[in-house]
């Protein structure tokens, strides 16, 4: 892997904070402040924010509170993630329809260091519940911080912040040349994918391991470049013409 030296910046401005169904404006103050402490600037608020008390959140971000007012206001997760190369939801909870694949902070802001360009989304649920299965499975993958099982849950600023500093002191490090293909082209992929074994007959019984979701995640991690993601479609469209 090739590697160029890159201002601090030019990693961070890559990061989008994604905060489904927030509740509360102190909360969500705390964020904002929590961000520009560590150099972050791009936050995206999925959900009704009606409710929301303006004077808590300006009241807890102080100077920050400009990131709010230049925040990206979308009624759905599918909708916030649009652009992004990678999508990573912070959660502590693990189960058979949640990701099989969680990163350590470290070890996503290393792979997220990989590419050189691309929005790196890292997606955090309710104050009170975190992620729902449905804003799980919008990610292309989970990160999980490692706390004590007497009381695991951090609130939403803190867990927020750990994040932070994280990608912040990644960022004075090298990084990578590469270029990976948004999210989009992984979901054109991924339905390539499921109709190329649909065709030929690799679903004999319905599918129970959400097959899509799987290449889907797996095409994201790989952080394809354009060429290798026309390649593999190319691949997969021959394999059901074969079969004609």
């Amino acid at each position: 892997m090739l590697y160029i030296k890159l201002m601090s910046h030019s990693f961070l401005d890559r990061i989008k904070i994604v905060l489904c169904r927030p509740e509360g404006g102190r909360n969500v103050g705390s964020v904002c402040r929590t961000m520009e402490n560590m150099g972050l600037s791009r936050l995206a608020i999925v959900g009704d924010i009606s409710e929301l008390n303006l004077k808590e959140v300006k009241g807890m971000a102080i100077h920050a509170f400009p990131i709010f007012e230049k925040a990206e206001f979308c009624a759905t997760l599918p909708e916030a993630l649009r652009n992004t190369t990678m999508a990573a939801g912070v959660t502590r909870r693990r189960g058979n329809r949640r990701k099989s694949f969680s990163y350590l902070p470290e070890e996503l802001a290393d792979k997220a260091a990989e590419t050189a360009e691309g929005t790196i989304a890292l997606v955090f649920g309710n104050e009170r519940n975190g992620l729902n299965g449905e804003e799980l499975a919008a990610c292309t993958t989970a990160c999980h911080i490692p706390s004590s099982p007497e009381n695991p849950s951090l609130n939403l600023a803190q867990a927020i912040q750990v994040l932070a500093y994280v990608f912040y002191r990644r960022g004075e490090k090298k990084v990578g040349r590469f270029k990976p293909v948004e999210l989009a082209t992984i979901e054109g992929l991924a339905d390539t994918i499921m109709e190329s074994l649909d065709e030929i007959g690799y679903f004999d019984k319905p599918d129970r391991f959400d097959t899509r979701s799987y290449f889907r995640d797996i095409l994201s991690r790989a952080a394809l470049s354009p060429r290798e993601a026309r390649h593999m479609e190319k691949v997969f469209r021959k394999i059901s013409y074969l079969k004609r």
